[in-house]
């Protein structure tokens, strides 16, 4: 068992773990020899695959440590098949290999197992990659739309600024013409004070030629 599987498996409730472990065991003593993940949740009536896989990996892999150690026969055994327990042990030999044909089978269901599980992980890794590039296209066009109302904003600042200056402009002229306008009011007033005064002289004159 890899450190990573054990990892997994520890993670995993001791109750849990104990109840997997039971129903696996169980099914195997009801004939079926390679129970799959499926199976064993099945039978318990429902359960997360993340907690099921990592254990029947340890199960799986603990089963086979027992076949090797089965296959592995003893001196005492050699000696005894070489004298009379020949036949015992071929039959017990089969049985061995039966059930490491069994776990290859049961390995092969694992594969699957893992498998489909990176299939549906990239999957979903594919689905939020794609949903990243829409949130991603939807900021930028955003993004746009906000440098967009800020440059028109800008120019209506622009705009603005040049009406303030085109107004104070407009009146600065005002007050100069005002200034102007006053200017030659006075003058005005001015030449018809002397205008009155001349033709009060000019009368004052014909008087006194006449006399």
């Amino acid at each position: 068992m890899t450190e990573q599987h054990a990892s997994y498996a520890a993670k995993v409730k001791p109750e849990i773990r104990d109840r997997i472990i039971a129903t696996a065991n169980a099914l195997v003593s009801e004939g079926i020899d390679n129970p799959t993940n499926d199976q064993v949740r099945e039978r318990m009536g429902g359960g997360s695959l993340s907690h099921i896989s990592p254990v029947m990996r340890e199960w799986r892999e603990s089963r086979k440590a027992e076949v090797v150690a089965a296959l592995d026969m003893p001196a005492d055994l050699k000696k005894a098949v070489e004298t009379s327990l020949g036949q015992l042990w071929g039959m017990a030999s089969k049985l061995a290999t039966a059930s490491v044909e069994n776990f290859r089978q049961e390995a092969e269901a694992a594969v699957a197992d893992a498998t489909a599980e990176r299939d549906e992980a990239l999957n979903e890794i594919q689905r939020l990659e794609k949903h990243l590039a829409e949130l991603t296209k939807a900021l930028e066009e955003k993004g746009q739309e906000v440098n967009q109302v800020r440059s028109a904003l800008d120019q209506e600042h622009n705009i603005n600024a040049q009406l303030k200056a085109d107004t104070a402009a407009l009146q600065a002229r005002i007050e100069d013409r005002d200034t102007q306008i006053e200017g030659l009011k006075a003058d005005l007033k001015e030449a018809r004070d002397d205008n009155r005064k001349l033709q009060g002289e000019l009368i004052e004159i014909a008087r006194k030629a006449k006399e």
